[in-house]
């Protein structure tokens, strides 16, 4: 743990000097690169303690969450998950934002689906943030009714560990029941960075998911992406605008490195049924 611990004092010491920097979650490199070399010691025993919650499957389903098993819906997240992952081990990158332009565009659904089919690759540890302070989902998604406030930890008043539940064995997330007052200013605060770095150092997840608010709503977003690795957009279908896809990936570029755009809510798809197979 000592290894950890000068990783992240390293990477305290890296953010004030690339605060600036577009590059993206360049401040968490020394703590990726002690995680990779000597895994924390007590990571079974670590996930182990995260509380146990088991959602129910007719809930699931109310809130179109359908990746949680295979089946027919949850083809085109099983596809999102295997571009994704090939994408992101190529470039070593673990941190994903995922937002969209505007409300009700459907990101929390879009996260949620994500992290079932991606846990459901045992060989890798998922984890779930839900940083969309303004107007939290996740939590009401997967039907969690604890009192979680993430945003009490990343302020430093408690311990992440006491907002955070798992899914599984290999599934965690942390989320936020009710809203937050000032959640740009906690989020650029170097006191979250530090919660987050050390989060990832305790659970060396293969892959962090942060369900971010909308970036033409408020400057949450903007201001959190040089904490991530790469970014995915979620449109929806006559409701998202040209101009506003076109604004949201110039500022996702300028800040970090886009991963593409989802269009959801489309009425319109072609028949699975031509592709064969018989699935």
């Amino acid at each position: 743990m000592e290894r950890i611990q000068a990783a992240i004092d390293k990477a305290r010491a890296k953010r004030t000097l690339d605060k600036a920097a577009p590059s993206g979650a360049v401040v968490t490199d020394a703590v990726r690169e002690i995680v990779a070399a000597n895994p924390p010691e007590g990571l079974a025993e670590a996930w182990a303690g995260l509380s146990v919650f088991t959602p129910k499957p007719a809930h699931l389903e109310d809130n179109r969450v359908v990746a949680h098993q295979r089946g027919a819906l949850s083809g085109p997240f099983e596809i999102m998950r295997t571009k994704m992952l090939l994408q992101m081990r190529a470039n070593s990158w673990r941190r994903v934002a995922i937002t969209s332009p505007t409300s009700d565009c459907g990101k929390t659904t879009i996260s949620v689906n994500l992290a079932f089919c991606l846990a459901r690759q045992s060989d890798l540890r998922v984890m779930l943030v839900d940083l969309d302070l303004r107007r939290p989902a996740v939590a009401t998604t997967l039907g969690v009714t604890r009192d979680l406030q993430l945003s009490r930890a990343l302020s430093g008043a408690e311990p992440p560990e006491m907002h955070m539940m798992r899914i599984g064995a290999n599934f965690a997330f942390a989320v936020n029941k009710a809203p937050t007052v000032n959640s740009a200013e906690l989020l650029q605060g170097v006191q979250a960075a530090e919660v987050l770095d050390r989060l990832e150092a305790r659970y060396a997840p293969d892959i962090i998911l942060f369900d971010l608010a909308p970036m033409l709503v408020a400057d949450d977003t903007i201001g959190f992406l040089d904490q991530v690795d790469c970014a995915l957009l979620v449109a929806a279908a006559e409701h998202s605008t040209l101009d506003e896809v076109g604004k949201c990936e110039a500022d996702l570029s300028a800040r970090t490195n886009p991963l593409g755009v989802v269009l959801n809510k489309c009425r319109y798809r072609d028949n699975a049924e031509s592709y064969g197979y018989g699935y």
